[in-house]
């Protein structure tokens, strides 16, 4: 395999790693949201599936900050918030021009909000440690999630 594979294979690898990750990480959120609400497997789809990630955010949050206690429900806020900021770079991700054999994997990227584009290059190295960053994310959800105590 020559270099310029092995660096392509490297950023697929990245890039796939990251997503798997993230979509643990939201359907930690998912699962416990419609668990939080008593909602009935066969509405699952319908009602939490169908929520895109900023939805999912903001209605997990209201959800949690009315169902919990308080000092729980300030530190599943604060994850969920982490899990939002995450999504930036899933956004980057999913809707960017790769050039995996550029420089540890390029990308070119144009965010919606600001219609400015962006370039980023070795995020091969990056999306790892975000893969990292979303599976510590996800088990820090299920520990504040599953959270009895009390205040």
């Amino acid at each position: 395999m020559s270099e310029t594979q092995v660096a392509a294979e490297r950023i697929y690898r990245a890039i796939g790693r990251f997503i798997f990750e993230f979509s643990q990480a939201e359907y930690t959120i998912r699962h416990y949201l419609a668990e939080e609400l008593g909602l009935a497997d066969e509405h699952f789809v319908a009602v939490v599936q169908s929520y895109d990630v900023a939805l999912l955010c903001s209605v997990a949050k209201e959800v949690f900050d009315k169902s919990r206690a308080s000092g729980n429900a300030v530190a599943i806020n604060g994850l969920i918030g982490k899990f939002y900021d995450l999504n930036v770079e899933r956004n980057r991700v999913a809707h960017g021009l790769w050039v995996p054999s550029k420089d540890g994997g390029t990308v070119h990227y144009v965010s919606r909000s600001k219609l400015k584009p962006s370039m980023a290059a070795d995020r091969a190295a990056a999306l790892e440690t975000l893969a990292d960053d979303a599976c510590h994310l996800r088990a820090e959800l299920e520990r504040a999630f599953t959270w009895i105590g009390m205040e």
